[in-house]
């Protein structure tokens, strides 16, 4: 059996292709990405690494070539991921590949307030259903090493802004997220499933506030804030536009409930108990404590 990863120079592709070296040998392994040379630290313990780009069609079959099993990670090309997933799916069949496991997100719903990011997602996942490919899927929650940068601007100026009201998230670990994949991944019973990839808890503003607090041991309160306000807060701290508008749009699908969920797919797949915010931010204290925040504040 060989295993592909693709986007395999970004974070958890890189994370995905040590926990597959756990299990697998090196010529088991293919590594694709845009950016090889990004990886010599594979390439030097004997894993092919190729070159494959989802924006030219033609790279993908012959990054693919020779592979049982895909993971595809979800391209970060808002706006063109359909068309990019969709031409990696059709090289996928022509490189004989025979499953392909497919990153989504929580709650790939029409209507959702995050739009075009999860209608991608959902829209992948279809294709996925219609395909001739044997598929699984793995809904990851919301990467709890993004709260890091969030809660070191929340720190620096001891409060959480936020638009989110008293929605909650359960936060997951881009390392509990590989884990995740590469079980799937050499496993033999996941076809045509489709996997919640939550925290183990669900968590709500105030409650990392609090988090964050003990951490750091500095205070950090709560302060909610309206929608437009929060726009123009990110606005004053220099955030791109369409970043500000994800940051907001993020807000109100967490008020709404539609991160919500916890659900024990990780431990069933993977046998033990996913990683909680709070190892996550303790083991970032660093980085918590070091940040040299904009000096705008907002709010």
């Amino acid at each position: 059996m060989k295993i592909c990863v693709s986007g395999a120079s970004g974070q958890l592709g890189r994370l995905v292709g040590e926990e597959l070296l756990g299990h697998l040998e090196a010529k088991e392994l293919v590594l694709m990405s845009r950016t090889p040379d990004a990886l010599p630290e594979f390439a030097e313990r004997g894993v092919e690494v190729r070159y494959g780009d989802f924006d030219e069609p033609g790279s993908l079959a012959e990054g693919f070539a020779g592979c049982d099993r895909v993971l595809l990670i979800s391209s970060m090309a808002v706006g063109r991921r359909v068309e990019q997933h969709r031409a990696a799916l059709k090289a996928a069949v022509t490189a004989g590949v025979e499953r392909v496991v497919y990153t989504s997100l929580t709650n790939p719903v029409e209507g959702h307030p995050c739009g075009l990011v999860v209608d991608e997602n959902r829209l992948t996942e279809e294709l996925l259903h219609d395909s001739d490919l044997l598929w699984t899927v793995l809904r990851n929650a919301a990467y709890a090493e993004l709260q890091v940068p969030l809660g070191a601007v929340a720190i620096t100026y001891g409060k959480l802004v936020t638009n989110a009201g008293d929605g909650r998230v359960a936060p997951i670990s881009r390392v509990d997220c590989a884990a995740a994949a590469a079980t799937v991944l050499i496993g033999d019973t996941h076809e045509g499933q489709t996997y919640e990839i939550t925290g183990p808890e669900a968590l709500s503003q105030s409650d990392i506030a609090r988090l964050l607090s003990e951490v750091s041991c500095r205070p950090v309160t709560v302060v909610q804030t309206g929608d437009r306000r929060m726009r123009w807060g990110l606005g004053r701290l220099g955030t791109p536009k369409p970043v500000a508008r994800a940051i907001v749009d993020l807000g109100i699908a967490t008020r709404e409930g539609y991160f919500d969920l916890v659900d024990g797919g990780f431990e069933r797949l993977v046998g033990r108990r996913p990683q909680t915010l709070r190892e996550v931010l303790t083991a970032s204290r660093i980085e918590l404590s070091g940040f040299d925040a904009a000096s705008v504040a907002y709010g």
